[in-house]
């Protein structure tokens, strides 16, 4: 709940109007242990909210990222995912079950901040695989 305040208090200092449809995506992302696209974030909360537009999803997710509390992972090839975790790490996709899980790597170019002169400001760095469980349920299949 640390962490939805904080960002709460970081969105009113960016002069962030928090109407009740962004409070709703917001606290939706800090309470999932996955990377929801849009559409799943739009199902989850039409239940709550019936008027409530994947527009508005959409566009909320936008200023949520421009805001810099939550990240917009291409991993997927169909669709963006949101993590609402927005510092630095990688994230590995499941071709299998199509998990996105986060993967706690360091990375050297993120410690030192340059590249041949070049100023580092983002780096995302995606794995593709099997994950573990598809692998146990795999292994148990033989």
């Amino acid at each position: 709940m640390k962490d939805l305040q904080e960002k709460i208090e970081r969105l009113k200092k960016k002069g962030v109007v928090l109407t009740i449809q962004r409070l709703a995506v917001l606290e939706l992302l800090e309470n999932v242990c996955t990377h929801p696209t849009v559409d799943d974030i739009y199902k989850v909360l039409k239940e709550k909210y019936p008027t409530i537009s994947q527009a508005t999803v959409y566009s909320t997710l936008e200023l949520l990222k421009d805001a810099g509390v939550v990240q917009q992972l291409c991993i997927r090839k169909d669709k963006a995912c949101f993590d609402p975790n927005p510092k630095m790490h990688h994230h590995f996709f499941c071709r299998r079950c199509e998990k996105v899980l986060d993967i706690p790597i360091k990375c050297p170019v993120s410690k030192q901040g340059e590249v041949d002169g070049h100023k580092v400001e983002e780096v995302q760095a995606y794995l593709y695989g099997v994950c573990v469980d598809c692998l146990k349920v795999a292994e148990s299949k033989t």
